[in-house]
């Protein structure tokens, strides 16, 4: 059977991500989450949005599966990840591009071998998606940068290859918890710019930002105490 198959849940499904009555008890200095309800639909774009400490990494943390719910449901791609085997469950968060707070880079490859660590992951030849890997460097301004390591750069840029590496294998769904915190204005537009792009050729875009006004994004939810408030209008 393969990995990423569920006969319970339907595969025709038009959302990207639900949550159902979804809880994580709090961490250091941040809210847990209680009775989390959310459901954003394939293509559409979500900004998060709420004060320090009010959970938003860890809500991102659950959509992105580096955490397990206390309770509750999540499915992702019409899928529920922790009813899969483990390899099936990462097959399903190879097809989401995650951009956490501590970026996960991995310090002992290349800025080039860490932007383009999804397509190798998924079995691409380091000649077919070298051109690519540059193309993208270079617009996120670190085309000089290739050769270096992560330690090499300051945060700013670190941040910016997280992304890079984050968009480099299509996903289907995007999660980024404060993409652009660090970023110099300037940085910060031309990647909004990029994830806007890909928002409008169908990828799912959810962004987790203390700025509300951050990006013109569909629909937005504020995050207040652990629980998600929809804002008026949405």
């Amino acid at each position: 059977m393969d990995p990423l198959s569920d006969p319970d849940l339907s595969q025709g499904t038009t959302s990207a991500l639900r949550l159902s009555g979804v809880a994580a008890p709090r961490r250091a200095g941040t809210s847990g989450l209680e009775g989390v309800d959310l459901e954003v639909a394939q293509g559409d774009f979500l900004l998060v949005h709420g004060e320090a400490g009010a959970g938003k990494s860890l809500l991102m943390s659950l959509a992105g599966l580096a955490v397990r719910p206390a309770a509750g449901r999540i499915e992702v791609l019409g899928l529920n990840p922790w009813r899969l085997a483990t390899a099936g469950r990462a097959r399903l968060r190879r097809r989401m591009g995650l951009v956490f707070q501590d970026l996960n880079l991995i310090e002992g490859m290349t800025v080039a071998e860490n932007a383009g660590l999804p397509m190798r992951i998924a079995g691409i030849r380091p000649d077919t998606y070298r051109r690519d890997v540059t193309e993208l460097l270079d617009w996120m301004g670190l085309g000089d940068k290739a050769g270096a390591f992560p330690e090499d750069l300051d945060h700013d840029q670190r941040q910016r290859l997280a992304v890079a590496r984050a968009v480099a294998g299509r996903p289907e769904v995007i999660l980024a918890d404060e993409p652009v915190g660090w970023m110099g204005p300037e940085a910060a537009g031309r990647v909004l710019r990029l994830l806007l792009q890909l928002n409008r050729q169908g990828v799912t875009l959810v962004v987790a930002s203390r700025n509300p006004d951050l990006a013109p994004a569909r629909r937005r939810l504020a995050l207040v105490g652990g629980r998600v408030l929809p804002e008026a209008g949405t």
